[in-house]
């Protein structure tokens, strides 16, 4: 019968070795690494997320405004966005309702130049472009000839 050579530590004692527990150290950073390249970068999203909004908005708007037959204005800046709709007296009144008409702010810094977008004057409205700088990124807002508003990356 063959016998194995048993390791054995010297008296009683029990625990770890600090090989042991730098073996487990590099494992767990490894793996800490790993999972970190793997989560989403905040920024990067959130600034979809709001460019991805502020299009949807703008194409709702349009649409509502269209179907009403009573113009809509948005306007854009590096604050946020608003919309407005003249009341009774003529004068421009903020939107609130419903939720999508809401003002929003960027929830990062933004650059763009301040717009004024008149929206459901014109079936066939102006094409346009908004254009958005975060960061090192950069986005633009397109409006069709048929009024739809489309988000495009650089």
């Amino acid at each position: 019968m063959i016998r194995f050579a048993q390791w054995r530590r010297p008296g009683n004692s029990r625990g770890f070795t600090l090989i042991e527990l730098l073996i487990v150290i590099v494992i767990v950073g490894i793996m800490a690494g790993m999972a970190s390249l793997s989560l989403p970068d905040k920024a990067s999203q959130n600034w979809l997320t709001r460019l991805e909004q502020l299009t949807a908005s703008l194409n709702y708007a349009q649409e509502e405004s269209l179907s009403r037959g009573s113009p809509m204005w948005a306007m854009v800046d590096q604050n946020g966005w608003r919309y407005f709709r003249r009341d009774r007296f003529e004068k421009l009144q903020q939107i609130n309702h419903p939720e999508v008409f809401a003002p929003a702010e960027w929830e990062m810094p933004m650059r763009t130049l301040p717009t004024e977008i008149q929206l459901g004057e014109d079936a066939y409205p102006t094409p346009l472009t908004l254009e958005f700088m975060s960061m090192e990124r950069r986005a633009q807002i397109n409006r069709d000839r048929f009024g739809h508003f489309r988000l495009h990356f650089e």
